[in-house]
């Protein structure tokens, strides 16, 4: 539930008890005044109604008993007076008929509310005598319908009235209540662009002192993971680029100094085996040194591939990559692996061309370990001002959630983010696994200038 709905709810709620209690005890205090006010006109009736009784009583003859003209009453609306003969028949009454009324009787719960049930009143009779002798009864029976019905008109305008507001009042909260928040959409905007990896994301300064607060944390929270995470990506690159001169070294130390000395122990080992030499054993030897140091060479120049690829240097990215699967597919026959390589890779500067070869090299080794691939795709074009690579395999994959654990696509996210590039690695269980980068292409001396 929103904070907006919550709090519309809370105060809606309030208002609902608020006008419960009014409404209680605006029935109380009616319930109260219509019962006063209908005992007062009753005590008055009476008292004019036992005057005209006494008056008949002092009459000799019944003829000369007048109608009491109840009729003429029957604006007394909080009493019902009826006169019946001594037969018991209704002859005179204060009642309207039912069609003469135009007013709509109040709905039964507000009676039941009021309290003012008919049976709880009491009758009162007068006995009507003439010469001593009873002709007929007066009935006066208290009735609060009238008085009731006005209540519940006032109540029906209350109502009315309290609706508005409270509906005014909702609106109002519900306005007010999204005025305040609306803040909090810039804020949580803001939060799913750093967890994009838009570190500068920025929030704006909000008028309210409490928002601005948060502005102002939140800016400086971004200031200062921006400023690490570049940092970071500095050092990265640094250690990253130590590490690579550090094996271009190695590189040519093991080339010029290992293998020349093993391809003079070869020499000198194939000069023995062709000589002349009647002693079977000092040739047997000389093979053996022969087949030493051609294994010797040959593993010196997969370390060598593996620390600086030769032919990145010489002969450029494009041949450096063909040359990285075509060794990859002689070790791995049962898988087939399509490339797409743009030939025109130049101007790309010296860290751009290793780290392309770093990444396909890294993928290549996690598909031949993990992937139980048999179609892998390798494609590598420069659009714009951007080198894209795409690697695609239709292994068994992983989920995305629980990535493997290592540093193999750590450090590919690493060398990518340092030389500002993005990398989306794309899998589900049984699906594959697919790896795109893109990486801006800069010059060499503004990546010597990082």
């Amino acid at each position: 539930m929103s904070l907006k709905l919550r709090l519309n709810l809370m105060i809606t709620a309030l208002l609902v008890l608020i006008m419960a209690l009014g409404t209680m005890l605006m029935v109380a205090n009616a319930r109260q005044d219509v019962r006063a006010e209908v005992e007062s006109t009753a005590k008055l009736a009476l008292y004019l109604l036992d005057a005209e009784a006494l008056y008949y009583s002092q009459l000799s003859n019944p003829q000369q008993l007048r109608s009491f003209r109840l009729k003429s009453l029957s604006n007394l609306r909080h009493l019902r007076i009826e006169f019946y003969d001594h037969n018991g028949t209704l002859v005179d009454s204060n009642s309207l008929p039912a069609d003469a009324v135009n007013e709509a009787p109040p709905p039964r719960w507000f009676v039941s509310a009021m309290g003012m049930v008919s049976s709880e009143w009491i009758q009162s009779r007068r006995m009507i005598k003439v010469n001593g002798r009873v002709i007929g009864v007066l009935v006066v029976t208290p009735d609060p319908s009238y008085e009731i019905a006005e209540v519940w008109g006032d109540t029906q305008d209350l109502l009315v009235l309290s609706a508005l507001f409270f509906l005014l009042v909702n609106l109002m909260v519900y306005w007010a209540v999204g005025h305040a928040l609306r803040p909090v959409d810039t804020v949580l905007a803001a939060l799913n662009e750093l967890e994009r990896g838009n570190l500068k994301a920025r929030l704006p300064d909000f008028k309210l002192k409490e928002l601005a607060r948060i502005s102002h944390k939140f800016n400086l929270m971004a200031h200062k993971l921006e400023t690490s995470v570049e940092r970071n990506h500095r050092l990265s690159q640094q250690l990253i680029r130590a590490q690579e001169d550090e094996r271009k070294h190695l590189a040519r130390d093991l080339h010029d100094e290992i293998g020349q000395s093993l391809t003079a122990i070869n020499a000198d080992a194939t000069a023995i085996v062709n000589s002349d030499s009647s002693n079977p054993r000092i040739k047997e030897s000389a093979a053996a040194i022969v087949q030493v140091a051609r294994h010797v060479v040959t593993i010196v120049r997969d370390m060598l591939e593996h620390l600086r690829p030769d032919t990145l240097d010489k002969l450029g990215l494009h041949i450096a990559l063909t040359d990285l699967v075509s060794n990859w597919r002689q070790r791995h026959p049962e898988a087939t692996i399509t490339i797409n390589i743009e030939e025109d890779l130049e101007d790309l500067g010296e860290f751009i061309p290793i780290t392309i070869y770093r990444l396909v090299q890294e993928a290549l080794t996690n598909i031949s370990r993990h992937a139980r691939a048999g179609s892998v795709s390798l494609a590598v074009q420069r659009m714009g001002n951007h080198l894209h690579l795409v690697i695609r395999d239709n292994g068994c994959g992983f989920e995305m959630e629980k990535a493997p654990s290592g540093f193999g696509l750590a450090g590919m996210r690493e060398r990518v983010e340092g030389l500002g590039g993005k990398l989306d690695v794309q899998s589900a269980p049984g699906e594959g696994t697919t790896i795109m980068v893109s990486i801006p292409v800069i010059n060499q001396q503004e990546l010597s200038g990082e």
